[in-house]
């Protein structure tokens, strides 16, 4: 089965993708029409002062010009020299160093591109031809505009890293109250009364929490009430069989019949339905865990299924001893039934209750070598009064409810609880407890 995503990552997800579609045409935009305009408009102000600077060597005495460089120097941080011997590859992958090679070859209306290139250091060399000079200028390259590549890549990580920043706080703020909601719901479920969710914060999620609030009180209530009817029932309906059962015993003794044992046996019959159905019933109610040895409590229940039915139940338990937190009392009924389900349906060889440990998963487990269940049937087994055989009789088909019985107890206490096929005919029943 697919595994579904979390709300609190497709939310993320959402709202990341969306801020980020945002950012990156934002991003763009604005190299488009901020950053790249500013660099043409820095990368021509520059040429513009290195030709203003060359026409203005070219044309002073020679006698002044080392005056004219001193000065470029020391208050533009720019060198000006002639005929320079440079080998150092020109400059193709700088962005800013190509508008400026555009900018100077349109102010100096020449055929030839101006050369640039950079050093070792970081520096930038710019040459060109000026009345019949080769002009070699130096400069740093702080002198130079930010790439607006590099701002946009700039600005597209820090998006990114604040888009993230938004769309974690926007999905926790989403997903936390829906989790709460969840943890309650799956705690009423199992019979738990779970704390009072706040009514607060955002009117749906409020309006919600209020609903699951009075719905936990009503199934509450509803238990509660449920409680005192089988209490009553139990009282009510077994006091008069109680009767009837020690006066069919007097009559038997003064005149025995076969209508008085049929009699007794219908008796006992309706008794231990009612006591079936106020089991199934009880197994909502929830009971506390406790550090129990479970191997003595297999063996246990093993010993008692032998006594009456003697060689019939073995008990596998591999490696060493095994102790865990559980509800002792609903794991010693459901081995009961699965194993009475087991004795009932499987007379063709004896019944393996087996331990196992798992990834930190218990697993109990009962085997039967009888007919085994259709896998149409395996689910509609575990339904309250549901015979795998079309035989209505108690005689074969028992009362109907032990396996949803342990079902109910399984889902009550967090358990899980399958029937499937046994390699070599027959049926093995899985009781899984814990989580991997």
């Amino acid at each position: 089965m697919r595994r579904r995503r979390s709300l609190f990552r497709r939310t993320v997800l959402t709202v990341a993708a969306g801020l980020l579609v945002f950012q990156v045409v934002a991003g763009l935009a604005v190299s488009s029409y901020v950053l790249t305009p500013l660099a043409q408009r820095s990368a021509d102000d520059l040429a513009a002062f290195l030709v203003m600077s060359a026409r203005t060597y070219v044309e002073l005495p020679v006698d002044t010009r080392p005056a004219f460089v001193d000065e470029l120097a020391q208050y533009h941080r720019i060198e000006l020299s002639e005929a320079p011997d440079t080998h150092e590859d020109e400059v193709r992958n700088y962005p800013y160093m190509n508008l400026l090679r555009d900018a100077l070859a349109r102010r100096l209306e020449i055929e030839h591109v101006p050369r640039l290139t950079e050093l070792a250091n970081g520096r930038f060399h710019a040459d060109f031809p000026m009345a019949g000079y080769i002009l070699h200028f130096t400069f740093a390259k702080d002198l130079a505009s930010p790439s607006p590549l590099k701002a946009a890549w700039w600005i597209l990580a820090a998006a990114l890293v604040v888009t993230l920043a938004i769309a974690w706080v926007l999905a926790k703020r989403v997903s936390a109250p829906v989790a709460r909601l969840a943890e309650a719901a799956r705690r009423i479920g199992a019979g738990e009364r779970p704390s009072r969710l706040p009514e607060t914060g955002d009117r749906e999620l409020a309006e919600l929490a209020r609903v699951l609030n009075e719905t936990a009180a009503q199934l509450q209530a509803q238990r509660e009430n449920q409680a005192t009817l089988l209490a009553g029932v139990s009282h009510d309906l077994r006091s008069p069989l109680s009767r009837m059962q020690m006066t069919l015993g007097v009559l038997a003794e003064q005149s025995p019949s076969p209508t008085i044992a049929r009699l007794e046996g219908y008796v006992a019959e309706m008794d231990s339905l009612i006591g079936a159905q106020l089991a199934f019933a009880r197994a909502r109610k929830r009971e506390e865990s406790q550090d129990t040895d479970i191997d003595a409590l297999l063996a246990e229940r093993a010993a008692a299924a032998s006594s009456i039915a003697p060689g019939e139940v073995r008990l596998r338990a591999g490696g060493g001893p095994c102790r865990a937190r559980v509800a002792p009392l609903p794991l010693r009924r459901i081995v009961d039934n699965l194993v009475e389900n087991a004795l009932g349906h499987g007379p063709t060889g004896p019944v393996d209750v087996v331990r196992r440990r798992c990834g930190g998963v218990l697993f109990v487990g009962v085997r039967d070598r009888g007919p085994g269940i259709p896998p149409e049937l395996r689910e509609a087994v575990f339904q309250p009064f549901f015979r795998a055989e079309p035989s209505r009789s108690r005689a074969t088909g028992g009362s109907g409810l032990g396996l949803a019985i342990a079902r109910q107890l399984a889902e009550t206490h967090g358990w899980r609880l399958a029937l499937k096929p046994r390699f070599g005919g027959g049926t093995s029943a899985w009781l899984a407890i814990g989580h991997a």
